[in-house]
């Protein structure tokens, strides 16, 4: 009898250790009422830690694997305003009032015209950054889903085709959670973020 009691007691100890980690461990997913806090995304090869800093500008801090250490300003976590590494200097001053650019909704179509700063290039040329909202969906990190934008962006020097990708922008989080590549191509590639989590310090 004693031994039958005991054998209940561990199936019993058992049952409840499966349960304790459904009820503990709950999903660390930022929202927007937390993503101001900070929070991280990360892939097998970069760590990138978000920070809301003034207006709708928003700091990104990306560690690479073999690569220096970069730092973003962004608008909004959209398109970036400024990269700086070791290896990179980059700057642009847009030229649009941007005020009007959020909330975004699918079949918006956005021109930015910007001037890139650096002491090579040419301040007599017009850029521009053509933003394009083709649809919404969801996009998975980890246990996490997010509704996303699939938001095209064109980037010309003039009327010179400079850049093209498709991203994929959560407006809760104001981060770009992935690239896309010579979209509907033979040559398509995504670069995406697979996990997320808040940032702690």
């Amino acid at each position: 009898m004693e031994t039958k009691n005991m054998f209940k007691n561990s199936l019993a100890s058992l049952f409840i250790a499966t349960l304790l980690p459904v009820s503990v461990h709950a999903a660390d997913c930022p929202s927007s009422d937390t993503a101001n806090k900070g929070f991280v995304l990360e892939n097998n090869g970069a760590r990138s830690e978000f920070r809301k800093a003034e207006g709708q500008i928003v700091k990104t801090v990306n560690h690479f694997s073999g690569s220096p250490q970069q730092t973003v300003f962004s608008f909004a976590g959209l398109f970036d305003l400024a990269r700086f590494s070791k290896n990179e200097q980059y700057a642009m001053h847009p030229l649009s009032d941007l005020s009007h650019t959020l909330p975004l909704k699918k079949g918006a179509r956005i021109k930015v015209a910007f001037l890139p700063l650096g002491p090579d290039e040419h301040a007599d040329t017009l850029w521009s950054l053509e933003l394009t909202v083709a649809g919404q969906e969801s996009f998975s990190l980890g246990e996490c889903t997010y509704k996303v934008l699939r938001i095209k962006q064109v980037i010309k020097r003039g009327d010179e085709q400079v850049d093209i990708l498709s991203v994929l922008y959560s407006p809760d989080l104001q981060a770009t959670l992935a690239k896309v590549y010579d979209e509907g191509t033979a040559n398509e590639y995504t670069s995406r973020y697979d996990r997320i989590q808040s940032l702690t310090q």
